[in-house]
């Protein structure tokens, strides 16, 4: 259990994905709207989904040919959520 949650913070350590996670803690959000709120190309929010869904963090349900991309660990969404409360976010 350590070791997954330990590569799971590993993850999450870099500001541009942890932004990711806050944001879809509040909403399921997808890549064309997540560059235009982070102000990011395409090919930049992608890599950093890619790792967060890796780590098992985020997962994407697929809508034609759009991916809506939502949390899919409920123990990091409660702690996004904490460190969102501390910030105000």
């Amino acid at each position: 259990m350590f070791d997954e949650y330990a590569d799971k913070f590993k993850a999450l350590g870099h500001p541009i994905r942890l932004k990711i996670v806050a944001g879809l803690a509040q909403k399921e959000c997808n890549v064309t709207k997540m560059c235009e709120g982070l102000n990011l190309h395409q090919a930049t929010v992608s890599r950093h989904l890619a790792i967060l869904r890796s780590a098992g963090i985020v997962e994407g349900v697929r809508s034609g040919s759009e991916i809506c991309y939502h949390i899919a660990d409920s123990k990091i969404e409660k702690i996004i959520n904490i460190i969102g409360d501390e910030a105000h976010v």
